[in-house]
């Protein structure tokens, strides 16, 4: 389950991010103190262009497969065996903290029309 604690700084974060709109050297370190290694993947995933916007739809490509995002649900293993069940203390797995730190940011680093098949 996730702590008080945990929430509390996860919402600090976000606020920051959002009122400041970029991502400072400080709050890259925060996330990665906040959410530990989930928090460095996600910034590497930032940086290497992997969160994609196409429509309304959010995705994030992992090392093996890209992944649907949606709010903070994922359909990543680490999502399902982890951040469902309840076994860490994090509410997001890394290719969602990704997608809402773009979100957050209003910075998409690859945007695509949804195509209609």
């Amino acid at each position: 389950m996730v702590s008080e604690t945990f929430l509390r700084r996860k919402n600090e974060l976000f606020g920051q991010l959002k009122r400041g709109g970029m991502l400072t050297p400080q709050l890259e370190q925060a996330m990665i103190d906040t959410y530990g290694g989930r928090g460095k993947r996600a910034l590497e995933a930032i940086k290497r262009h992997c969160v994609i916007k196409r429509g309304r739809r959010w995705f994030v490509q992992g090392k093996a497969d890209e992944y649907e995002v949606v709010r903070t649900f994922c359909t990543c293993r680490d999502y399902v065996m982890n951040v469902a069940t309840e076994k860490i203390d994090a509410d997001m797995c890394y290719h969602a903290l990704a997608k809402n730190i773009c979100e957050a940011l209003n910075a998409y680093y690859l945007i695509e029309p949804e195509t209609k098949s």
